[in-house]
């Protein structure tokens, strides 16, 4: 979709009200004048008849204007006389342009693109993409979310607040097309990563086989891009877990933890390579929630089994090195009162730094009385602090449904279970830098104001699932930010 002249015309504006501070009050008036009258940039129709007005430099025949030692030409029934402000107005350097166009939405300014190639290159740079998505985020470590049940056949994007000013329609995964070997169906989000998405699409049962069963792809829908990945060497049984610092470099890396090792996929290279074996019988891998991993401090980190460690697969430095993280102070790991990770992600806090690690745990006890801490660990990895008490006993009033009794089986003997009290409310991410919690309910999903203590519904499931399914976190919920990432 082409940039509308409305648009162009407030991106030359801002480009006239920056270049003040370098060429004094009268010449911005004058410029201002000349990009008011603008249409079209390099190599095209720049100026309507009134450039006569302000150029000043030597004069061409047949109307020809032309700035000294640019390549920039503007065409124009008068004959110009001076070509040098011209030249100032239109022509500024590429950093003046990618700082004025790095605050536009990046949907608007992945539509500048279009404007003309200085603009196309300036806005496809490494920097300007991370640059444009760091004041993206000013204020809003997310958007919106994406929902995904492959189970109940659900998927959807919901955004976070009303978004229109700064992401105008809601990304959607239409663009990325169905071959022939796939499932005529809606493709399904595994993986979110700091704009980028890993999806993934099944395939036609006649054209499937054991090592090959569904079509992945790492897409952005801010760009409408995307991009298929080979089918990772180790068969069936892997999962994958998309890695992607745009602060640290252009590449992103998927990882594919199989039955016998783990493979690593670059966005450079194109192809994957083996980075970790082990035997089958002894995979460190196992019992892992593969769907809550987080990329952090170039690893990639998954809570273990009962919640008893943090597994790290380094995938930026080191590649391949697995490591292991300590909990939260041991008061919480008390063998009759365990422990749970409710929530494992990654975020920003005055309390902890930049880029800190972020947990939600608790102990039955607490999980019942729905009262407990928000932790993080900064990338020094030494302690957890606790950055926030949460205190949801409300909603047991305002929802009365969420208290229920289910059945506990006994760890050794299955057939023997007993009744128990359970709270059906589930932490989903913490946003807003660290003030704003999202926490799922039956059919609907929350927004809890850590500063305020306000809540509000933010998603509300029109066919919830049956209420047996309840105990569970019953979708993959996926934090999104729209960004210009190349993929």
């Amino acid at each position: 979709m082409a940039p509308s002249r409305r648009m162009v015309a407030s991106a030359f504006l801002l480009l006239a009200i920056l270049v003040a501070t370098e060429m004094g009050t009268t010449k911005v008036a004058e410029a201002r004048h000349c990009l008011s009258q603008s249409h079209r940039f390099k190599g095209m129709c720049v100026s309507s008849n009134n450039c006569a007005n302000v150029c000043r430099t030597e004069s061409f025949p047949d109307g020809e204007c032309k700035s000294h030692g640019l390549e920039r030409k503007c065409f124009c029934k008068k004959p110009c006389v001076n070509s040098q402000m011209a030249g100032e107005a239109i022509l500024f350097s590429d950093d003046i342009i990618a700082n004025i166009l790095a605050w536009l939405p990046p949907k608007n300014a992945a539509r500048m693109r279009l404007v003309c190639k200085q603009w196309h290159a300036v806005t496809s740079e490494h920097h300007f993409m991370h640059t444009n998505f760091s004041r993206s985020r000013d204020g809003h470590s997310v958007a919106g979310f994406f929902l995904s049940n492959e189970l109940h056949k659900k998927f959807s994007y919901n955004p976070l607040r009303d978004s229109s000013a700064t992401h105008p329609a809601s990304p959607d995964l239409s663009f990325v097309p169905e071959s022939g070997s796939t499932v005529p169906r809606k493709i399904n989000v595994t993986s979110s990563c700091n704009g980028l998405l890993l999806c993934r699409r099944p395939m036609d049962s006649s054209v499937a086989s054991g090592a090959r069963w569904c079509c992945y792809y790492v897409c952005n829908p801010a760009t409408k891009r995307f991009v298929e990945i080979p089918t990772p060497p180790d068969g069936r049984g892997r999962h994958l877990n998309l890695a992607y610092d745009p602060s640290r470099s252009p590449v992103y890396k998927v990882v594919a933890l199989g039955l016998a090792g783990v493979h690593v996929y670059s966005s450079q290279a194109r192809s994957w390579r083996a980075a970790l074996r082990y035997e089958r019988g002894s995979n460190p891998f196992a019992g892992i929630h593969h769907s809550r991993g987080v990329h952090w401090n170039g690893s990639l980190v998954w809570v273990t089994s009962r919640s008893r460690s943090l597994l790290r697969f380094a995938v930026d430095d080191g590649e391949g090195e697995l490591s292991s993280l300590p909990m939260p102070p041991a008061r919480h790991l008390q063998p009759e009162n365990r422990w749970i990770c409710g929530y494992l992600g990654v975020g920003e806090s005055a309390g902890a730094g930049r880029g800190h690690l972020r947990m939600i745990g608790y102990t039955e006890e607490e999980k019942l009385a729905a009262r407990f801490d928000v932790v993080g660990m900064a990338g020094d990895c030494r302690e957890w602090r606790v950055l926030y008490r949460v205190d949801l006993t409300r909603m047991k009033e305002l929802y009365p449904d969420i208290q229920r009794k289910t059945r506990k089986h006994h760890l050794i003997w299955p057939r023997r279970a007993r009744l128990v009290d359970c709270l059906d409310l589930w932490p989903l991410h913490v946003a807003e830098h660290g003030s704003l919690l999202l926490f799922g309910i039956p059919g609907k999903i929350m927004a809890y104001g850590m500063e305020d203590q306000a809540i509000s519904v933010v998603w509300k499931d029109a066919a919830p699932p049956q209420p047996r399914f309840f105990r569970y976190a019953w979708f993959d919920f996926y934090p999104y930010t729209a960004g210009l990432f190349a993929v």
